[in-house]
């Protein structure tokens, strides 16, 4: 039997931790917490800054009251390597032998110094003259060997490592029924992951170098507010027009519109390749995705239906939680994803 494990989800700005266990066959959220991430966070060298993050991890550990010191942490996005590439259609035996040639023109780093990854996401059937597409996946060595580090300053034991995207398509998608092709946006405090998901597969990433920070960081030079101010007007008042006769919209949009390039840019390359199989939806999730007027913009600019991620479909929670985080899913989604991990069969 796998070992009990939690997510830790160390962001720029929050660490957020969630434990999910399996009752009588159910899966109910056993442990919640967040905490801001100390300056500099995990992608400093420094050792006293490490230190720092990780007595920070285990004071929230130990606050949420995590019954497991098994760990699954998600690496940043924006520190990895990941692409779906296109290749001669290959059995696995020959695919394991080929990839790594392959790989040497998409990661600018070398081989020797990344733990490399692949997934197949399709294969050409019955005879089919198409190439196989597959998500390739690098991380540097040095990044990986931080992050344990870190964990293991914790107090805690690493059980896995992955990335953000794969965690948060596993919270928001695979608990579904019924998912059709879907575009996720996981905005965060530096960075918007995007990834279109088909058949529960990623099938296609992107990572955008804006995000919640740049949106507060206008708020407060466009109006002349002090920071945290700012960050309360944004959360109050987002893309919602109709509010503060548009003054606080009117900031944040140039920024915002970085965003919906992008998207609309990956909506493009998809339909040009994928004619028959539409994006349906947009999903958003991370620490801004639920800023006022947020969903119904990115609706009007692509013309696609959009949703917040909710992760805490198909758990239930444990009674001492409290009813206070039940608002806050978007913001959990990579750590339910990665506490989900052992529980979800992909």
């Amino acid at each position: 039997m796998a070992a009990q494990i939690f997510g830790l989800d160390i962001g720029t700005e929050a660490i957020k931790i969630a434990e999910v266990k399996l009752i009588s066959g159910k899966k109910e959220l056993n442990s919640l917490g967040s905490a801001p991430t100390p300056s500099r966070g995990a992608l400093s060298e420094s050792e006293s800054d490490q230190y720092a993050l990780a007595e920070s991890i285990r004071n929230l550990v130990r606050e949420a009251k995590v019954s497991t010191p098994y760990v699954v942490a998600s690496l940043p996005e924006s520190q990895i390597f990941t692409r779906v590439i296109e290749m001669p259609s290959l059995t696995d035996s020959e695919l394991q032998s080929a990839i790594k040639y392959e790989s040497e023109q998409y990661i600018p780093i070398p081989l020797s110094d990344v733990k490399l990854d692949f997934e197949v996401i399709s294969r050409p059937q019955n005879g089919e003259d198409k190439k196989m597409d597959v998500l390739l996946v690098a991380a540097p060595n040095v990044l990986i060997n931080r992050y344990l580090k870190i964990i293991n300053m914790a107090g805690l034991k690493p059980h896995a490592l992955e990335t953000e995207i794969t965690a948060a398509v596993r919270s928001l998608l695979t608990n579904s029924q019924f998912a059709p092709t879907t575009l996720i946006l996981e905005i965060g405090a530096t960075t918007t992951e995007l990834s279109i998901v088909s058949d529960k597969k990623i099938v296609f990433t992107r990572s955008i170098a804006t995000g919640g920070a740049a949106f507060t960081r206008a708020v407060a030079q466009d109006l002349g507010f002090e920071p945290d101010q700012a960050e309360q007007y944004k959360r109050t008042y987002g893309l919602d027009s109709t509010q503060l006769e548009g003054k606080i919209t009117a900031a944040i949009k140039p920024i915002f519109d970085v965003i919906t390039g992008e998207v609309k840019r990956a909506l493009a390359y998809w339909a040009g390749k994928h004619a028959e199989n539409n994006i349906k939806r947009i999903v958003v999730a991370g620490g801004s995705a639920k800023m006022p007027g947020l969903i119904p913009y990115l609706a009007d600019a692509t013309g696609l239906e959009g949703q917040l991620g909710d992760p805490w479909q198909g758990l239930s929670f444990n009674p001492g939680l409290g009813r206070e985080f039940k608002d806050e899913g978007p913001s959990y989604a990579i750590a339910v994803g990665l506490a989900l991990k052992e529980l979800v069969t992909e």
